[in-house]
């Protein structure tokens, strides 16, 4: 059985690439089915494509890819391709009609950034109440000035997180946050009984619910059809007067323009954004000067366990795949996650 790498699109750095690789490397060579396999037996070819015309020509006759995204050029020269394992959580940047068409199995990395994520919420959140924003500025500016900082700066204790999206990662941030005291509310697409660490949860198509009472809005839900534009001037205006939103989810759920009207006028207090319409953000986005504003590149899901767990995923999802067993964080493609 014949496996390639794409080695293009990833935003991890390429150490920490590079350890996922190897590992996962290990893991076909000597089929993990096998205990001891004998010389000969239980050995798959493995090959690492650079470039778009390797990758071109070498997942011609492979069964198995793994990579960060897959082009319809590349897809179309798949002649037995039966998965795919991404290397990301969400896959909504790399899916195309051939693609939901086939019959190839589609696997993401759902679940290990769950805390990595989860803190850096709590982190960014911790910043716009203490105004770490500001202070961060005024030490560029080498000023020593206490009075802005101390008039509005604030505790998380007390306040109203609102997390739209209490899947893994929300639910860790629900957990964190009532360490810190805060009343926690969320949306979830199917309820199911009570959630640990939720004060209450709505369903998915009433997020708006949670808009007017939330101090904090966090974005941590996967990209779809209904997501798309998810926040836009109509849910902003409905939001509480000196609410924070927080996303980390993607860009394309929020209209930035309408965004930086309610920073400016006042009607948010700030905002945390990891996520972006156009990635890398280019130097001449206006999103750079939005006032109150935190940005971080993409880096929430950043840390470097990462090839650690990926490879875990794809041992598991390698292990079934070569037995038949129940793969894990297989995409749905009638829910587009």
């Amino acid at each position: 059985m014949k496996f390639v790498v794409w080695m293009a699109y990833h935003l991890e750095s390429r150490d920490i690439v590079d350890d996922y690789i190897s590992r996962a490397s290990k893991y076909v060579v000597t089929d993990i089915t096998l205990n001891s396999p004998p010389e000969g037996v239980g050995k798959h070819e493995f090959v690492v494509c650079e470039d778009l015309e390797s990758i071109k020509r070498e997942i011609v006759d492979a069964d198995v890819m793994l990579g960060w995204r897959i082009t319809p050029e590349v897809f179309a020269c798949a002649r037995r391709l039966k998965w795919i394992q991404f290397g990301s959580a969400g896959i909504d940047h790399t899916i195309f009609p051939e693609l939901l068409e086939s019959n190839v199995i589609l696997t993401t990395l759902s679940g290990i950034h769950s805390t990595v994520v989860a803190e850096h919420v709590i982190g960014l959140m911790i910043a716009l109440a203490r105004r770490f924003d500001l202070a961060a500025r005024l030490q560029l500016e080498h000023r020593y000035e206490r009075g802005v900082i101390a008039s509005t700066a604030e505790e998380l204790a007390g306040k109203t997180v609102g997390i739209i999206g209490l899947g893994k990662i929300g639910l860790n941030i629900a957990r964190l946050a009532k360490a810190f005291g805060m009343t926690v509310v969320g949306t979830k697409r199917i309820l199911e009984g009570r959630l640990e660490n939720l004060d209450k949860v709505y369903r998915a198509s009433e997020y708006r619910k949670i808009l007017p009472i939330s101090d904090y809005v966090i974005l941590v839900v996967p990209l779809t059809h209904e997501t798309r534009s998810l926040i836009g001037r109509e849910e902003l205006a409905m939001m509480k007067d000196g609410a924070c939103l927080v996303n980390v989810a993607r860009g394309a759920m929020v209209d930035h323009e309408a965004l930086s009207e309610a920073l400016r006028s006042g009607k948010l207090k700030g905002a945390a954004l990891d996520v972006f319409p156009e990635e890398p953000l280019p130097p001449e986005s206006p999103i750079w000067d939005m006032p109150n504003t935190i940005i971080t590149p993409h880096t929430a899901c950043s840390f470097p366990r990462y090839g650690e767990l990926a490879a875990q995923v794809f041992k598991r999802n390698l292990e079934a795949f070569l037995t038949g067993g129940e793969m894990i964080n297989v995409y749905e493609r009638a829910r587009g996650y």
